[in-house]
């Protein structure tokens, strides 16, 4: 059992759940005269865990803490325990934190050279040994879609590389995120002039409709995207199997070392054989994978899986 007692000191009772050798205990405690930021922080997390269900407890605690005082600020809570009050009064502040926590990040082809090399490293491999094996599937999975960008830039790639050929493909591109206000969005599959500034005339003649002062994804592309909530760090169940390339793009670099294992070992054995891994540019597989990757560009991180599941 961790014993608190060395972080706290407590009188008048009030009540909060923390984890106690991997069960629920109840901790009593009162007004806290000396609080300890770092634990006070892991018994938020927790509770957020517990009670709201959003897994924030293996994120990197700079990245957490910076963002949590944004909503401490906002509510107006001075310590992470009038916050830990506060969320107990107003419920709908869990989902506030999850979307405050999330990185969102996106873009069209935001990293152009990763986009390229798929192109030029992975599709024609790929492609080529599916046609030998008479095989149809082609399966992808965006692991923290955002607004949806990353997906559809996905879907446009495969047009353009396979041409007339996609008809001859059953093409699934899943596309998850742990924000259910920005699968909304991506779902609806509209986007602003500048957001889609720098894409070429010609895919967006292509593959977008003009409407409403913006762009509207066209339902070629909206056909090949299965939108859904998935939470990377929450299990280590994957949500589908036998994928043929997943981009997990700069989200691990805000993950502790052992949630960094946790989550690339789940996208390892999601992955058919062969199978392609893409990370973020500054992102590498940790020491339990390295040996079992093939590493095709080690500029954009794109690896191969030629090996055994884990």
């Amino acid at each position: 059992m961790i014993d608190y007692w060395h972080f706290f000191c407590f009188h008048d009772t009030i009540g909060i759940k923390i984890a106690v050798n991997g069960g629920l205990g109840l901790l009593i405690m009162g007004n806290i005269i000396a609080e300890s930021n770092a634990t006070a922080l892991d018994l938020l997390l927790e509770k957020v865990y517990q009670d709201g269900g959003h897994d924030f407890r293996g994120y990197k605690r700079g990245t957490v803490t910076r963002r949590l005082e944004r909503r401490l600020h906002v509510v107006g809570a001075k310590t992470y325990l009038e916050y830990m009050q506060f969320l107990d009064a107003h419920l709908e502040e869990y989902e506030r934190l999850a979307d405050n926590l999330t990185i969102k990040v996106s873009g069209f082809f935001r990293s152009p050279y990763s986009f390229q090399q798929v192109a030029r490293l992975v599709l024609p491999e790929l492609v080529s040994y599916k046609r030998d094996r008479r095989q149809r599937n082609l399966r992808f999975w965006s692991t923290a879609c955002a607004r949806g960008e990353e997906p559809y830039s996905i879907a446009i790639l495969l047009a353009e590389f396979l041409g007339y050929e996609l008809r001859d493909f059953n093409t699934s591109i899943y596309a998850t995120d742990i924000s259910r206000h920005v699968l909304h969005e991506a779902q609806a599959g509209q986007y602003s002039p500048k957001e889609i500034g720098g894409l070429s005339p010609t895919i967006l003649e292509n593959y977008f409709t003009y409407q409403d002062e913006g762009y509207a994804v066209g339902s070629n592309l909206r056909q090949m995207v299965n939108f859904s909530y998935f939470n990377l760090v929450s299990t280590e169940t994957p949500p589908f199997m036998n994928l043929d390339c997943i981009f997990c793009c700069n989200v691990l670099i805000y993950l502790q070392k052992q949630l960094q294992e946790r989550v690339l070992g789940m996208l390892y054995n999601s992955l058919a054989t062969p199978g392609y891994l893409v990370l973020g540019e500054v992102e590498t597989p940790t020491d339990n994978l390295r040996g079992r990757l093939e590493c095709l560009d080690s500029k954009v991180k794109i690896y191969k899986k030629t090996g055994r599941t884990l």
